[in-house]
């Protein structure tokens, strides 16, 4: 009988995506006990060190073979849990959609902008806003959709022994590829020097390409890249606002200049993002 059928929650999320990863040969936590009624799980403990810690420590070689693992351990992600098992996971039910985009960089606009940052943003400058930002949300939601851990950073890979294992997953949905590695190689909390970035990703081209027998269009590759960059970022940065704004914790306040330099730096490279640069332009001297 499967976990999730004996569990009394059985459509909680994090069972039934732990589930589905098992089911496709990821390493995730294992579950050694539960009570049903108090929605208690016992989970594997795999330790105290995130990659985000193990990358303190190590020389730039040795950083850089550690995000290869990471993006050989993504890949894995992309093709064996972007196919369904039985009972098929309510991941497959889930996706980044024109929807959930536009409440994401809402969010940043309620939480941030207008939250942190207290911006009396005028009716003609919203409806800007909102227009920039279906526009970015539309071109995301065209590309092909694979299975998205949803917050694949340093902070939710365990170093566990020789390998990595993933946490933090019970948002998985279906979404682009580049979703993944956007939080993975412009991460709020460890910042890569963009010539490791720009090597980072070619290895991960390089790797989905050779498994597929295909050849990726980098150009068009790395602007997918750097649009979903510019989305995941500004939501990572309307969530640091509302820790701040509705927590009261402003820990993750330090991390919100680095977000924002990323969202500056792809905002200047294409002529389409013209109208969030604008916008944006009097951010960056805040």
């Amino acid at each position: 009988m499967e976990l999730r059928e004996i569990f009394s929650g059985r459509n909680l999320p994090y069972i039934d995506v732990r589930e589905h990863l098992k089911k496709s040969g990821l390493r995730v936590p294992e579950i050694y006990g539960f009570d049903g009624k108090e929605k208690f799980l016992l989970l594997e403990d795999l330790g105290d060190e995130t990659m985000e810690t193990r990358l303190s420590f190590l020389n730039n070689r040795e950083k850089k073979n550690l995000y290869k693992k990471a993006i050989d351990l993504l890949i894995q992600l992309q093709v064996e849990a972007s196919i369904p098992k039985e009972p098929k996971s309510i991941a497959f039910s889930l996706a980044f959609d024109v929807e959930k985009f536009m409440f994401e960089l809402n969010f940043f606009r309620e939480h941030y902008l207008e939250g942190l940052l207290k911006l009396k943003i005028s009716n003609d400058d919203l409806k800007n806003l909102n227009n920039e930002f279906l526009k970015l949300s539309e071109k995301l939601t065209r590309e092909h959709r694979v299975f998205a851990h949803r917050d694949y950073h340093s902070r939710n890979l365990m170093v566990f022994g020789d390998e990595l294992a993933m946490v933090d997953f019970q948002d998985a949905r279906m979404g682009l590829c580049q979703y993944d590695l956007a939080s993975l190689l412009r991460d709020s909390y460890v910042v890569l020097d963009g010539s490791v970035r720009d090597e980072l990703v070619e290895y991960y081209i390089c790797r989905i390409d050779n498994h597929y027998k295909r050849n990726t269009d980098k150009d068009e590759f790395r602007k997918t890249f750097d649009l979903m960059s510019v989305q995941r970022n500004i939501k990572a940065i309307g969530t640091f606002a509302f820790q701040k704004v509705v927590k009261g914790n402003d820990r993750y306040l330090k991390y919100i200049p680095a977000t924002l330099k990323y969202v500056k730096e792809n905002l200047e490279k294409y002529e389409e993002l013209k109208g969030l640069r604008s916008f944006f332009s009097s951010l960056w001297y805040n």
